[in-house]
């Protein structure tokens, strides 16, 4: 795959200049698993949007503890909620599996941004959506208890990401337990009580959810 075939989003939006401004201001650049793709603090040169792959976006609160804010996959930026707060990325990023990523010039988007209202609008959106998930995700995490976010969890992956009952999970415990806020334990001791309850099957990492309407019920009552 090169940067022609990973088109940018919103080309629709753009003049017959613009895209070719963005073509020429742009590279793929692949990301082997757990290759860190940006760090917190780091100066921002450019606006990224994943290919193909899976991505943790988390916060490093402190040397010993870090918040997973998202998982995000291919047609998603990354990053985006940093580039127009400051001059340094707020969170980090690392490739959960082989991953490519589409770099494009900041200084390239932002003179686009400021010349076009339509793609500053498609901007607007994907920030406000970025927002109302963490939002969400801040709701869950206070009305949920664990069992509830691990099934959510499990959904998503099996919904969102690879499409499939049976899947293996990109994430360690300590992962899991870093988005969910939870502790390692806790997740062990969790996946092992569905396990016991028939709700999934489970060797180390690899899964297969077998009853999803339980699965459902205990991650829509929390």
């Amino acid at each position: 795959m090169d940067s022609s075939e990973c088109l940018w989003p919103s080309y629709n939006e753009l003049s017959p200049e613009q895209v070719i401004m963005i073509k020429e201001n742009s590279f793929l650049v692949k990301h082997k698993k757990g290759e860190q793709i940006f760090r917190q603090d780091q100066p921002i040169s450019h606006v990224m949007i994943i290919c193909s792959g899976l991505v943790k976006l988390y916060k490093e609160v402190d040397p010993d503890k870090i918040i997973i804010l998202r998982i995000v996959g291919p047609g998603n930026y990354i990053g985006n909620i940093s580039v127009f707060y400051g001059n340094r990325y707020q969170h980090s990023a690392t490739a959960l599996e082989e991953t490519e990523t589409l770099y494009a010039s900041l200084a390239e988007i932002k003179e686009i941004i400021s010349s076009n209202g339509k793609y500053g609008l498609h901007f607007l959106k994907q920030l406000s959506t970025e927002g109302i998930m963490l939002i969400d995700k801040m709701i869950n995490l206070s009305q949920k208890q664990i069992p509830g976010r691990i099934a959510e969890i499990l959904l998503f992956f099996s919904r969102e990401v690879y499409h499939s009952n049976d899947f293996t999970l990109p994430l360690s415990r300590q992962e899991l337990a870093d988005l969910v806020s939870s502790t390692k334990e806790s997740i062990s001791r969790t996946l092992t009580e569905f396990k016991n309850d028939r709700l999934i099957d489970i060797d180390d990492r690899k899964v297969i959810l077998k009853s999803i309407d339980l699965l459902e019920i205990l991650s829509r009552m929390g």
